[in-house]
């Protein structure tokens, strides 16, 4: 910082700086942007180098503090603002507002678009009144800043940057617009930033806020997006493990349409299905709802890990006709792996229940019994039918005693049939019925009973007419269904 006393002790005086400033070197405008090196320091001047030989002039005062200490000293790059070149005399301002201010030097600002520095002094009604070095401004509150803050004290007896947008009545009507200069200053940092990082860049920001649809970030003044499906693995991330005003790293995805930068915070995880070895079919696990189907419903198992619940899994004794009659979208339920695809990242589920397994029985009766089954659903091709301990199984069109026409008007649902089992296998829970194989069956088992009161009653006629008589009978009771 320099001293007072070095003043005089330059190698070059002040009035051989000022006469040499007086004979213009090059031609400038005011508003031209200029920078310069710190030449000369006098008493209430700074003296700066702008162009070879030509040397402009700022007020001393636009340097020092509150403390009056001063912030430049001779060699110092600066950069300023041309505000006069009247008499050959360069003058030079960093910011309108730093030292005095005339309402020609704020109408030089308004027309040359260099900003002005000026305290926000109240809040007042639309809007703030600002001081510019005593010239008294106003700023609209959507002009006050990009996002306006929803407490005015935010703002009032701090001092910023502005631009004028409008000045009238010879200064007595002067507008200003910070936001103005935020979304220059906004877009040029975008450019920047947009011409240093690339896609597949891992960046680190500030979480602004939190939405359903995912969260903002600002990188430095930038805002970019995660969306919610970029948050995590999980296709229902939970957004509470996250706060605003958190550091988050990202990968960069793209730019989307209006130019803001689209990241990917799951793209810094590891991958999910790495770790899929930690379950095993047949394992009995929690997991939480987060996708229900017309068909069925998609449980994470683990965030990015997620395996499929069919409807007709979700009970072992009963149709279920909606995904909804038995589960809600988020419910943690118990489920029983069945299987395990690596290769397609495809999980088949079942829904653990307190429901005894009807698949668990004694096979050799069960295949030699004639079955009541209701029928569920009927379709051209035969009938998903329901037994009477819960089992679902399907009886082929070809099984059916009335096959010849319009299947699903011959067999309504919930009508009752008589079947017997064709096939049969507990481990895959596949059951095949034929109601024409329930008719074999049925004769099959009169034919035995009819044996056996043959060797009751041999005596009372000839064995050909009892048979003759009995198997009459047995035809008619199947076709009368009884």
């Amino acid at each position: 910082m320099p001293d007072n006393t070095s003043y005089n002790t330059q190698e070059e005086s002040f009035e051989t700086l000022l006469e040499k400033s007086l004979k213009p070197q090059n031609q400038f405008a005011v508003g031209d942007q200029v920078k310069g090196k710190v030449v000369f320091i006098s008493r209430d001047s700074v003296f700066v180098n702008i162009s070879g030989k030509s040397e402009a002039i700022i007020d001393l005062s636009e340097f020092r503090d509150k403390n009056g200490r001063l912030s430049v000293e001779k060699g110092n790059e600066i950069s300023a603002y041309v505000v006069s070149t009247s008499g050959g005399e360069i003058r030079l301002t960093t910011s309108i507002g730093h030292g005095n201010a005339t309402p020609e030097l704020m109408r030089t600002a308004y027309r040359e678009k260099i900003p002005v520095t000026g305290q926000v002094t109240a809040s007042i009604k639309g809007g703030f009144s600002v001081m510019v070095s005593g010239i008294n401004c106003f700023c609209p509150i959507s002009q006050i800043d990009r996002k306006v803050s929803n407490d005015p004290n935010d703002y009032v007896h701090k001092s910023f940057q502005f631009l004028i947008v409008e000045y009238a009545e010879r200064g007595r009507n002067i507008v200003v617009s910070r936001r103005v200069l935020l979304d220059t200053i906004h877009e040029k940092r975008k450019e920047e930033l947009a011409k240093s990082v690339k896609a597949g860049d891992t960046i680190a920001g500030t979480i602004t806020s939190l939405h359903k649809f995912g969260m903002t970030v600002d990188l430095d003044g930038i805002e970019a997006f995660i969306p919610k499906s970029e948050i995590s693995w999980s296709r229902q991330p939970d957004l509470s493990r996250f706060r605003e005003g958190e550091r988050i790293s990202a990968k960069i995805l793209e730019f989307d349409e209006d130019g803001r930068m689209v990241l990917s915070h799951k793209q810094m995880l590891p991958e999910p299905w790495l770790k899929i070895d930690s379950f095993s079919e047949g394992q009995q696990v929690n997991g939480r709802v987060v996708n229900i189907i017309k068909n069925g419903a998609f449980v994470e198992l683990e965030d990015g890990i997620e395996g499929f619940l069919p409807v007709n899994r979700m009970s072992l004794v009963k149709k279920i006709n909606k995904p909804e009659d038995v589960l809600a979208l988020n419910e943690t339920i118990m489920v029983k792996i069945l299987e395990i695809r690596k290769s397609e990242k495809k999980i088949l589920l079942e829904l653990i229940t307190n429901e005894a397994d009807p698949w668990i029985l004694d096979t050799s009766s069960f295949s030699r019994e004639v079955h009541t089954a209701t029928v569920e659903s009927s379709r051209s091709n035969g009938l998903t039918l329901r037994l009477e301990n819960g089992m679902e199984g399907f009886a082929p069109r070809s099984e059916l005693l009335k096959n010849r026409g319009d299947i699903p008007s011959q067999y309504p649902t919930g009508s009752s049939i008589k079947v017997a089992v064709k096939e049969f296998s507990p481990e895959e829970r596949k059951l095949v019925l034929s109601e024409r194989g329930a008719v074999s069956l049925q004769e099959a088992n009169e034919f035995q009973t009819y044996q056996g009161e043959c060797a009751q009653n041999a005596d009372s006629s000839t064995l050909g007419s009892i048979f003759k008589d009995r198997f009459s009978e047995i035809q008619n009771k199947i076709k009368s269904g009884r």
